[in-house]
């Protein structure tokens, strides 16, 4: 029996490929969808734990890491003689057991200042908040009898931004050079101040510019370059604009010279699909609670110490008020003597006319009666008067005694007053050299 041939026939083989040139494009579709999906996802999770390691090491360390130069993941801080600002996710700096996150490309807001209080670099740790603008006084004021020569300075409006801080020396202010352990805690050179506080001043001034500077790190928002803290980029999937490059925009053009990233939440396109996070300056300094310790650090300390000065001052001045009641009371004292010497002079006038009066026979009985009687009442007046300046002059005796016994126990407190303000500017010193 023959065995007749079978197979697909013409029709078949064209209902065939029509189907599956129907379901290919779909398919292909979907796949990309889910690997997008899939691939958004790593990326978030990844670029989600890298700002969280960027934030933990900002906490330990009071400075972001520099970029890497290359996927590698060591910070590199400085490109061509110059600051880094842009490279890659230094995973290995952070200790981020993440490699695939050294394919991130990671900028860091750098500007620096030769003024501390000034400086922005968020890749450095610069003591930049010393709150004080009180100075200790130098030469220490001393009590002695005369008006104090070295009192402490007149308290002035100071024109200094906040973070300034003078020590005796009006001409050399505090720079980096604080240690609690140290006496006075904050000579003049260390880097042992730095906290916290002084990242969140960092924050606090690059704030106040809210376009970013040109070379300064921004990302592109609504046709401006924003200033941002620092910046993430993941690419997508795909090279979306199609130049070789696996990031779009400007975040593959983004560089040390232009630091300019996309902003973040740019809507995927056919010709973008990079993912961004790039949080404010404002944003870390909310997330930092930055707010109320800055406004503590920058009142306390100040009010603490000038409070102490100004009373310093103040006592000072009473002190010399009381040495000026001292010397009126010697003024006192002084004429008080010569009441009595002018009593006794008086005396002696009266007791010369009581003579006179006697020796003299030429006149009449009776008006030499008169004279001896008025010169008798003299005797007793300068009599009296003598007797009161004795009194006068132990009253002013007395009161000199007291003022000079006023003076002195003054002085002392002068003196301890002078000591605990050194010691209240020394404390907030050495708070802000440990952090509170």
């Amino acid at each position: 029996m023959k065995r007749s041939m079978q197979g697909f026939t013409l029709v078949e083989i064209s209902v065939i490929l029509l189907a599956l040139g129907l379901i290919l494009p779909g398919a292909i579709v979907f796949w990309q969808l889910s690997e997008r999906q899939r691939v958004t996802t790593v990326q978030v999770d990844v670029q989600q734990q890298t700002r969280d390691a960027l934030v933990g090491y900002l906490h330990s360390n009071y400075r972001l890491p520099c970029p890497a130069a290359d996927t590698y993941g060591v910070e590199s801080c400085t490109e061509g003689g110059g600051l880094r600002q842009v490279g890659f996710v230094p995973w290995r700096t952070l200790g981020l057991p993440r490699p695939e996150a050294g394919a991130l490309r990671y900028g860091v807001y750098r500007e620096p200042s030769a003024t501390s209080h000034e400086d922005r670099d968020l890749a450095s740790a610069v003591d930049r908040m010393n709150p004080l603008r009180v100075r200790t006084p130098n030469p220490k004021p001393q009590n002695q009898d005369a008006p104090n020569d070295k009192a402490p300075p007149i308290p002035s409006v100071s024109t200094v931004q906040l973070g300034m801080t003078q020590s005796g020396n009006d001409a050399a202010p505090l720079n980096t050079a604080c240690n609690a352990a140290d006496s006075p805690p904050c000579p003049l050179g260390v880097a042992r101040a730095v906290n916290l506080v002084d990242v969140c001043l960092a924050l606090n001034t690059a704030n106040d510019a809210l376009i970013a500077p040109a070379g300064r790190l921004g990302a592109k928002m609504l046709g401006t370059r924003r200033s941002v803290a620092f910046a993430l980029a993941a690419p997508g999937m795909l090279d979306a604009d199609g130049d070789g490059k696996a990031f779009d925009g400007a975040n593959a053009t983004a560089s040390s010279a232009d630091p300019t990233f996309e902003a973040p939440g740019t809507v995927a396109t056919s010709s973008y699909d990079d993912s961004v996070v790039a949080p404010s300056h404002a944003e870390l300094f909310g997330e930092l609670h930055c707010g109320a310790a800055l406004s503590a650090i920058s009142h306390a300390h100040f009010n603490a110490a000038t409070g102490a000065f100004v009373m310093e001052r103040a006592l000072y001045d009473y002190r010399d008020q009381l040495f000026v009641a001292v010397k009126l009371a010697e003024a006192n004292e002084a004429a008080a003597f010569a009441g009595v010497a002018g009593a006794a002079a008086g005396v002696l006038s009266a007791a010369k006319e009581m003579v006179s009066a006697t020796a003299d026979t030429t006149m009449s009985a009776g008006a030499r009666a008169v004279q001896i009687g008025l010169a008798a009442a003299g005797i007793v007046a300068a009599a009296v008067g003598a007797g009161l300046s004795v009194v006068t002059t132990g009253l002013a005796t007395a009161a000199l005694i007291e003022a000079k016994q006023v003076h002195s126990d003054f002085a002392t407190r002068t003196t301890a007053m002078t000591e605990l303000a050194i010691s209240i500017n020394n404390n907030t010193l050495k708070a802000d050299a440990i952090g509170y």
